[in-house]
């Protein structure tokens, strides 16, 4: 089991993310050798989400990780920007490490897309995890831009709406389409 410098599993941390522990968010905000840490639970959500989507397409478990990591890596850098850059609050003091550390770790419930094919039970769980999805990385924005909830509430919707301007942007010059996975 992959150990933190400070003695934290990975499993340790994983588990104070989903209970909402304000001193896990404070330690792998600050810890810069949860990086790797970070990318292991971003892989492992998309490889669920390949894996929980693999009947609708088979090339899935491959695409899935490889969106997976580029949606955090920019969906990081727009709440990075937005937070520090356009409603910043007065005690706002982040690099954008930190935000990809607690934003990688926050997509820990993307493993939950593992049982995606099963009728049921597999939206279900979808939906619960989802619901958690958004006030753990709420939570994340708060503690990576020392921000209040409804900040970085606004944070994290504002990254959304700038960040789908850029991909349709992107998308409209080269005739691509978010969709098209």
């Amino acid at each position: 089991m992959y150990q933190a410098i400070d003695g934290n599993s990975l499993l340790e941390r994983i588990k104070g993310i989903v209970t909402l522990k304000d001193p896990t968010y404070e330690e792998i905000e600050h810890d810069q050798s949860a990086m790797t840490q970070a990318a292991v639970v971003v892989v492992a959500a998309g490889l669920a989400t390949g894996i929980g989507t693999i009947d609708d397409r088979w090339y899935a478990i491959i695409v899935q990780p490889v969106a997976t990591i580029l949606a955090w890596l920019i969906g990081a850098f727009f709440i990075y920007f937005v937070g520090t850059r356009l409603i910043p609050s007065a005690q706002t003091e982040a690099d954008y490490g930190q935000v990809l550390r607690l934003t990688g770790f926050a997509m820990i419930t993307g493993v939950a897309n593992l049982i995606n094919f099963i009728p049921v039970l597999g939206p279900l769980v979808a939906f619960v995890a989802a619901i958690l999805g958004i006030v753990i990385i709420v939570k994340a924005i708060m503690h990576a831009l020392e921000m209040s909830v409804l900040r970085a509430i606004a944070t994290g919707i504002c990254a959304g709406i700038v960040e789908a301007i850029v991909i349709g942007i992107i998308g409209a010059i080269f005739g691509l389409s978010y969709m098209a996975f």
